[in-house]
Formats: C-alpha cells, structure tokens, sequence
C-alpha cells in the first residue's frame, strides 16, 4: 500500500534538487514506461491506477494507486495512469560508436533538449554529448520529449570545448550550425564527425568556435526576416542532410 512518505518523496522528484539528491527521476504514460522495461534502467517503483489496469492488464505487476494519490504523484495536469520511479544511471567514459555524433551547446530549453535527442535516435545516431550548462536531461519536460529514446541513446554531460578539441585534435571533423557558414545543402562531401547545435538565444559558445572546422548554415529563403531557427528544428534538418 502506497504510503504518504512515498506519495510525498514521488512528488519531490517534480524539483531537480531532489532528483539529484535522491538519484531517481520519474516516467509517466504507458509507451514511455513500455519503453523504459524493455531498456538497461533500473525501474525501482512502478504505480497505476486501477482504471489504467483495466485498459492495460499488462502492467499487473504494478502496485495500485488511487486516482487521488496519481494526481499528488503525478507532474503532469492529466496523469496518464500509470507512473515510474526510475535509478539515473552513473555517467560512464565517454565513448561514442556512430558515425556522427550530436553535440547540445547550452541547450536551456527541455522540449528541444528531448526533441533532439529523440531526432538523432531517428537517424541513426546514439551518441549525444551535452555541455555543463545544457537543462538537466532527467527534467520531466526533457524525458517526456524524448518519447523514450533516452533510454538507447548514450547522453553525456562533459566540458565540451574539450571534448570537440580532442576529436578536433584526432582529425574528425566538427560541424558548427553558424549563420555565416558554408550552405548545408551545397557541401561536396560530408566526413564522419561531430555535429554541434548551440543554443536557443546566444547559439555556440565562443570558447567552443575554435573547435569549429566546418561551420554549416542553413541557407534562408527569400527575403524572411526571421533571425533564427528553433535549434530543434535547426538540429532536425541539420542533422537529416548530414546522414543522407
């Protein structure tokens, strides 16, 4: 039976301060819990309300909770029914496989933090690495938004001015979305490397721009006034004309 201590220390997880105290972040809706069992994380409380169990008899192993106590433990206005507490697992080396790989420089924003993420599982890359200064990926809105590609996507919080230099250093080439660059859809050929999305509102941090070897732009068509893309969306197409 749930008690008011665990009802209480659920809700905590809402605020990045207990999350990091705790170690534990919190997963809400049934494709993303779906996605989250079949994945490597250590699932160490899983709640649904009776409602939910009776759609989905699936989740039977799930220990039951009012609708009252889902609406305290939930973040979202309209709790989905069903609700997990989740281990955040320790940051290992970073090691990276694809053939590209996407660095976030300063991303603040947790839904193009989550949609990013999500787009680079969607073509084909694994690897994420984040600056210090991104939003902290276990933010609700962040995991929400990755509609679960958190959970097979690696994602690293490093210095990345010194990760960029040491691929830069190896001889990989590192993609920069500036507004000067050289036209994406006009490149001749595309080398493996590093793809590296600034943020919304200041884009790639200056001490990051000497990591730069190719800077890339997408080109602007006609005479539109609009100074920038949303880095998602930036991100999005960058990264399908990059893995083409």
């Amino acid at each position: 039976m749930l008690t008011k201590n665990t009802i209480k220390q659920i809700a905590s997880l809402r605020q990045q301060k207990f999350r990091k105290e705790l170690g534990l972040f919190v997963v809400e809706g049934r494709k993303m819990v779906e996605e989250l069992l079949h994945s490597q994380f250590e699932t160490v409380g899983l709640y649904a309300t009776e409602a939910f169990l009776a759609d989905y008899p699936s989740f039977a192993n799930a220990e039951i909770a009012s609708e009252v106590q889902m609406q305290q433990m939930s973040g979202q206005d309209t709790p989905p029914g069903i609700l997990a507490v989740v281990r955040i697992p320790e940051q290992g080396d970073i090691k990276t496989s694809s053939r590209f790989v996407l660095a976030l420089d300063g991303i603040a924003n947790p839904g193009n933090m989550g949609t990013l993420i999500r787009t680079a599982e969607w073509f084909g890359i694994s690897d994420v690495v984040c600056s210090n200064d991104c939003v902290e990926l276990w933010n609700p809105k962040t995991v929400q938004a990755t509609m679960g590609s958190l959970f097979r996507v690696k994602v690293w919080k490093t210095d990345l001015s010194v990760f960029l230099q040491k691929a830069k250093d190896e001889g990989k080439a590192v993609y920069g979305a500036l507004l000067n660059g050289e036209d994406l859809f006009q490149m001749p050929s595309k080398p493996k490397g590093v793809i590296v999305i600034g943020s919304e509102s200041h884009g790639i941090h200056p001490e990051v721009m000497p990591c730069i070897t190719h800077p890339v732009t997408i080109p602007r068509v006609g005479g539109s006034a609009t100074e920038s893309l949303n880095a998602a969306v930036a991100g999005g197409i960058i990264i399908a004309e990059m893995t083409r």
